[in-house]
């Protein structure tokens, strides 16, 4: 289903369709609209976890880099963004958003500049199911934009470290 057509949040880049590794998901390879480089900031709104943390598997004292996401092009600058827990994904299109922290003030790149891919997951790859067609139509979105999983892969071109933000969005 999604292969057809990407989401709506993604409509500010370019996007490659990649290989697919399963019947659920789908990734696409990310380039810059404006001059069709591939490299970017990634940017979030980071926070210091307390001692005791409370967020789940992030260390007092590590960062967590709350949504939303923005790409930027290293090349010439053109981005947008990418994902934000609030309004993307089923959860954020049907419910007002999902369990995610997410920031409001404070937005930085993430030390680094990254090729990136996105990942998408749904339920089911069954795009004629007369629940998500009508979810979708009421919506007023694409049944693409009803993802239930969104991954934002950065492989480093810096010799800088991975980075991966993965979110559950139903």
């Amino acid at each position: 289903m999604a292969a057809r057509q990407p989401p709506a949040c993604l409509a500010g880049f370019s996007t490659s369709l990649l290989p697919p590794a399963n019947d659920i998901a789908v990734d696409y390879e990310i380039r810059c609209k404006g001059c069709g480089e591939g490299r970017f900031h990634i940017s979030g709104f980071p926070i210091v976890a307390p001692n005791p943390s409370p967020y789940f598997d992030v260390a007092p004292g590590a960062t967590l880099w709350r949504p939303p996401h923005s790409l930027k092009c290293t090349h010439c600058g053109t981005g947008g963004r990418v994902f934000d827990a609030r309004t993307n994904g089923y959860d954020g299109v049907l419910n007002g958003g999902c369990g995610y922290e997410s920031g409001e003030t404070g937005e930085q790149e993430v030390k680094g500049v990254f090729k990136v891919t996105i990942g998408l997951a749904y339920n089911t790859i069954d795009a004629d199911i007369p629940e998500l067609l009508d979810a979708a139509q009421e919506a007023k979105v694409g049944v693409a934009d009803l993802f239930d999983w969104f991954t934002i892969d950065g492989e480093p071109v810096d010799g800088g470290q991975p980075i991966e933000f993965g979110y559950e969005c139903a």
